[in-house]
């Protein structure tokens, strides 16, 4: 019985050794993890803005605060609109097991066109969407303060999924995900930039997420 004990001891304890490795290994250094996107260092913090939900209600930056948000700028009622919408919805599906980042992570879709029904459409698919739109010039600044180029975002792409991006709680822009990218590798990124910035929440702000 003791040597059973013992040995459960020390398997419990073998674990905690492996567990603290790993985390050393990932995120000992102070570096942010490796992702698959394009991590941006030190994460600039977003302009203010003014775009209107469905709701016609304004939408700023100080609406980004205190959760995650991934952002897509999509023609909506193009393909482009379609497109943004599926991948950020297979984005959040996957990370359903992670309730860390899936509980507090919003889906915006912005666009300059107007389709108020399908925007309803679109949010209905989830409490977390929300469709914003804003006119060409609203929108444009905004997709340059992103580093996306305006026409693309206004106009969409024929074959390409539009760009996402990723704002941390505090309204920066950590990450950006290019077409290529897919759902899976997105949602990766996003749980372990999540638990980076948990498990160094006074990081300042002039380096990676915190």
């Amino acid at each position: 019985m003791l040597a059973r004990l013992v040995m459960a001891v020390a398997a419990v304890g073998l674990f905690l050794v492996a567990y603290q490795w790993g985390n050393q290994l990932r995120f000992g250094s102070g570096e942010p993890p490796t992702i698959g996107g394009v991590l941006l260092r030190p994460a600039p913090s977003l302009p203010d803005f003014v775009l209107t939900d469905t709701l016609g209600e304004p939408f700023g930056r100080g609406d980004l605060l205190d959760h995650w948000s991934l952002l897509g700028i999509a023609n909506l009622a193009g393909a482009s609109g379609h497109r943004g919408m599926v991948r950020l919805v297979e984005v959040y599906n996957r990370l359903a097991d992670r309730p860390q980042i899936h509980d507090s992570l919003r889906l915006l879709l912005v666009t300059a066109d107007a389709a108020p029904k399908l925007a309803r459409d679109f949010e209905g698919l989830s409490t977390a969407i929300a469709v914003l739109s804003g006119d060409r010039t609203a929108v444009a600044d905004l997709a340059t303060a992103l580093g996306a180029d305006p026409d693309t975002a206004l106009n969409g792409h024929d074959t390409e999924p539009p760009a996402l991006f990723l704002l941390d709680p505090d309204a920066r822009l950590v990450a950006v995900f290019p077409s290529a990218e897919t759902p899976a590798t997105i949602a990766d990124d996003l749980a372990a930039l999540a638990q980076f910035r948990k498990q160094r929440p006074h990081q300042g702000n002039d380096d990676a997420p915190h």
